[in-house]
């Protein structure tokens, strides 16, 4: 039986210390990024602040199997700190209307949850063009559901497919939403904060008010309560963990929404996401020092174009793909020059201190990036 369907629906309820350690452990993990970027250049600060940006808008849209571009992301981002002059042209509706329900969760997180905004983020997700095809009238980007057929999660063959949730039918949405906003904004405010964003992301999701978006505009939801919790925007990126988990989060929601109101699980393991996220925005915070750290110790006037590149590469977003190192073939291929010239390049980069041998014999020669200058965070 769905949790909707139950006499007490919407009573949830769950373990009130754990709770309470969770958000302690959030609010201690939101102190250290502060003091973390306190001791570090503004500029510095501006560029963890727009990495992590750029992450939640790209990973919660991941999360629903989309995929966007980076670039397109992150220049509707940085867009909103520029000047009229300075702004670049956005092609991606999509990108641009992720990037701004992103940065509007930051900017007016204290503002009252109402219908109307998450009317106006469903749109951000949604944009027309690409809703207009697919949505009919009973499903618009906009508005709640009204359709009278089944708001049901699946997968599997259309013959016969596997329902793994099915939503209250469409005539309850209006109402299941007042209450759930009613409670978000009154009732809610002696929860534990943990428990508060975790409740409020499942009862939104349990609900699922629209006929698309529900998951990007939910998680916006979790991030504004989190952000409530901390008393500032959010310096951290919560869709990135979850993301990474998944599977985990798909199946954690899932059983948060059948048989019991009772979400202690749902609770602590939301909970743990949160620190996780908190701790990972140090660690990012971490990683732009080191690679400023970086160019300022390079002596950039001894490295030509190519080696240049191959270290912006190496320590931007591309990063991942390097995780085994560089060798004269993907040297070749990224610099567009000949074997030799790509064996001498990245001999000169081991000369510089830049790379270090993983493996360096013959054909299968292979160097890392050489990055020692690491910040200790600990001691703030």
């Amino acid at each position: 039986m769905y949790t909707w369907e139950l006499d007490n629906w919407p009573a949830y309820s769950f373990d009130q210390k754990s709770a309470e350690l969770w958000t302690s452990q959030a609010l201690a993990a939101s102190q250290k990024i502060l003091g973390a970027i306190a001791v570090v250049p503004e500029s510095l600060g501006s560029e963890a602040k727009l990495d992590l940006l750029v992450s939640a808008a790209i990973e919660t849209s991941a999360i629903e199997g989309e995929s966007l571009n980076r670039e397109d992301v992150r220049s509707s981002i940085k867009n909103h700190f520029l000047g009229p002059k300075e702004k670049v042209a956005v092609h991606d509706p999509v990108a641009a209307g992720i990037s701004a329900l992103i940065l509007e969760v930051m900017d007016l997180f204290k503002e009252k949850l109402t219908a109307e905004r998450l009317h106006h983020w469903n749109k951000l997700v949604i944009p027309e063009q690409n809703s207009g095809s697919f949505l009919t009238a009973a499903g618009r980007a906009g508005q709640w559901r009204t359709h009278s057929d089944a708001m049901q999660i699946v997968s599997g063959p259309v013959h016969n497919p596997t329902i793994h949730f099915e939503a209250p039918p469409s005539a309850r949405v209006p109402a299941e939403m007042q209450r759930f906003l009613d409670w978000f904004d009154k009732d809610s405010r002696g929860v534990p904060g943990v428990a508060r964003a975790a409740i409020a992301h499942l009862w939104f999701e349990t609900i699922h008010p629209y006929k698309d978006g529900n998951g990007r505009v939910g998680r916006a939801i979790a991030d504004v309560a989190v952000s409530q919790m901390l008393g500032q925007p959010l310096m951290m990126s919560l869709a990135t963990v979850l993301s990474k988990h998944r599977k985990a989060y798909y199946r954690q929601l899932n059983n948060a929404s059948k048989d019991t109101l009772n979400v202690t699980p749902w609770v602590d393991w939301f909970g743990e996401r949160i620190v996780e996220a908190l701790d990972g925005a140090i660690d990012v915070i971490q990683y732009v020092v080191t690679k400023a750290r970086f160019w300022d110790e390079l002596d950039t006037d001894a490295l030509n174009t190519r080696q240049i590149k191959l270290i912006r590469r190496m320590l931007g977003q591309d990063a991942p793909n390097f995780e085994n190192g560089i060798n004269a073939s993907k040297y070749q291929n990224l610099t567009r020059c000949s074997k030799a010239t790509a064996t001498r390049d990245l001999q000169g980069l081991v000369a510089q201190g830049v790379l270090a041998p993983v493996h360096s014999k013959g054909r299968y020669a292979r160097y890392k990036l050489v990055t020692t200058w690491i910040v200790d965070y600990d001691k703030y």
